[in-house]
């Protein structure tokens, strides 16, 4: 009985044929791309015509702007994990996205320090919660049990896809055609493209005509990322957990060295009298970097776990901050960079440890909760950028910052991981 009843399954078990998972993996790189490449990943080359336009300091501006999102983002970030768990992944990145077209159109308009400052905090949290970050890496646990790492590590991807490839191109363009005329084009490519596309494709959960075989764990040996599945899991549950403060401690420092460079590699880099063009280089290499780490990271999870992936990374980049601290030319600030790049692979890592610790059905609610406290790092470049102005050096901020980031991959160790058990097939 039990072998008819196999046979009658012959999709679950079925591993040939193209899995429809990496169709929302793709998708939700698009819309990460949509969501990270102006705001975020090119922010950096915006400092100083804002700072000359708008006559208004660069701390400033990363305080009430780049601050000012990480505030907003934290506090929605648990609500909108909620959400991500209960309600249509569909719904959620239309809203994300076609917020993310009216955002950019509203940038290129701004005529005042505090219209930054409202846009960043009020509108931008929103429109990343809804299209990125949370959601998508909630929907994508959904669709993967088995090769989730290298899933979520794809998914981490379209961050600083963006930071590749736009930074040079903005930075060649600005010149030319201002950077009101850039954010205009944004976001009509937003609205007329990439938004179509991701909610066209996107799909809640696989079914059995997808095969599930990524989506279920094998019987035949354990999988590291496959946890059981709760009815219900409270916000106290998840601040019980131990190796929940573990992961904060170790990602908020991490996190912070990447964002200060991410955000302050165009001064740093005037600093020491190279141009805006190498800048632009720089900012591209670090994603670079970011974009590879990434992917590797998401390999390691599936083959190894995640506690010391994640503490690799922290040692390396708390490394490259000494390094880019210290640099005087251009090779050593380009090694530095690359180190801290590196960083970009905690976020699959992340999303792998939240998974394997509270159910891939609980994502949202967890990683929700988790980047409740994104605001500690997210304000480091703009403390950085106000050390700098009153000592004259970025090297004091970036040395502090290295040490602390040292110091979470250490206690990243004490962290206890599940190794064994099944995944229910969903719904």
């Amino acid at each position: 009985m039990k072998n008819a009843e196999m046979a009658s399954m012959p999709s679950v078990a079925k591993r040939s044929g193209w899995y429809y998972g990496w169709n929302i993996v793709a998708v939700c790189v698009l819309s990460n791309i949509a969501v990270a490449a102006m705001p975020i990943n090119t922010l950096s080359l915006f400092l100083r015509p804002w700072s000359a336009d708008l006559h208004v300091s660069i701390s400033t501006i990363l305080l009430i702007g780049l601050g000012g999102f990480g505030v907003g983002f934290a506090l929605l970030s648990p609500i909108i994990g909620i959400f991500a768990d209960k309600y249509p992944a569909r719904l959620l990145f239309s809203v994300g996205l076609i917020g993310m077209a009216l955002f950019s159109l509203a940038v290129s308009l701004v005529d005042a320090s505090w219209q930054i400052f409202a846009l960043y905090t009020i509108l931008l949290p929103v429109f990343v919660s809804c299209s990125a970050a949370v959601t998508a890496n909630a929907v994508v646990s959904r669709w993967f049990v088995q090769r989730r790492g290298l899933a979520l590590g794809l998914t981490a991807l379209g961050r600083v896809t963006g930071g590749i490839v736009f930074p040079p191109i903005v930075a060649a363009l600005m010149p030319e055609f201002g950077w009101r005329a850039i954010w205009r084009f944004s976001g009509i490519i937003i609205a007329v493209v990439i938004a179509p596309v991701v909610i066209c494709v996107l799909r809640d959960r696989p079914t059995a005509r997808d095969g599930l075989h990524y989506a279920i764990g094998s019987h035949s040996k354990p999988l590291h990322h496959a946890s059981s599945r709760t009815s219900n899991l409270g916000w106290w549950e998840v601040f019980s957990r131990r190796n929940f403060w573990l992961l904060l401690i170790t990602y908020l420092p991490m996190n912070a060295l990447h964002e200060v460079i991410t955000h302050n590699l165009v001064p740093i880099a005037a600093s020491h009298g190279l141009s805006q063009l190498t800048a632009g280089n720089l900012l591209a290499l670090v994603n670079c970097s970011y974009i590879t780490v990434t992917v590797i990271a998401g390999l390691l999870s599936d083959r190894f776990g995640n506690r010391l992936p994640l503490s690799a990374l922290a040692v390396t980049t708390a490394i490259g901050g000494v390094v880019l601290a210290l640099s005087q030319t251009a090779p050593a600030i380009a090694f530095g960079v690359v180190l801290i790049g590196a960083s970009g692979g905690l976020w699959p890592l992340l999303a792998a440890a939240t998974a394997v610790e509270f159910g891939a059905n609980h994502v949202g609610r967890a990683l929700g909760l988790l980047l409740l406290f994104f605001p500690v790092s997210i304000v480091a470049p703009s403390a950085v950028a106000r050390a700098q102005e009153l000592t004259g050096s970025y090297t004091p901020g970036l040395i502090g910052l290295a040490v602390i980031t040292l110091l979470g991959g250490m206690v990243c160790l004490f962290m206890r991981e599940k190794t064994s058990g099944s995944a229910a097939v969903p719904a």
